[in-house]
């Protein structure tokens, strides 16, 4: 028989009090809710402080990891960012490899891997802020040089800002 909506919905608010060690069985609520009743999943979203952004990324980690088997200690010390990039990929079949690679790797070496790309080792991180305009004119930049835009992103751009200061890889 399956739990009434109105539990599943009162679980989910307790278990979004502490995200980090409940995201597995949060997610598999929020998935619940969202699949049987939007407006309850939104309502958790709302009183949670979740934001809509992570609701959307836990179901998606319930939709990927709620069929197969696993160690759930090992999920949870992987963690659900992780498991966001892991996702669209994982398998019965390479669930145990994928969280090795996981365990093994940072978020963003994860994602390259996970596209098939290599990390650059000693890869560093550069965090700029620009107004409206100036970003526009790197924007602009980074395009002319071979960053494409996706969604409101720009990809590539490492290569593009590295082509348009003349340097090598």
């Amino acid at each position: 028989m399956a739990a009434k909506i109105e539990d599943i919905y009162a679980k989910a608010l307790v278990l979004s009090i502490d995200v980090e060690d409940n995201f597995f069985d949060l997610a598999r609520m929020l998935r619940e809710l969202l699949n049987r009743d939007p407006d309850l999943f939104k309502q958790v979203i709302d009183k949670s402080n979740l934001g809509v952004r992570k609701g959307y990324y836990l179901v998606s980690i319930a939709k990927h990891f709620g069929s197969l088997k696993f160690n759930r200690a090992r999920l949870r010390r992987v963690g659900w960012t992780k498991l966001m990039l892991l996702g669209p990929q994982v398998t019965q079949d390479n669930v145990d490899e994928l969280l090795t690679l996981a365990e093994q790797n940072n978020a963003a070496q994860l994602k390259l891997l996970m596209k098939g790309e290599q990390p650059r080792k000693n890869a560093r991180v550069v965090n700029m802020y620009f107004t409206e305009s100036e970003y526009a004119a790197l924007e602009a930049v980074l395009i002319k040089n071979g960053a494409r835009r996706i969604g409101r992103g720009v990809v590539d751009k490492e290569a593009a800002l590295l082509r348009a200061l003349k340097l090598s890889r």
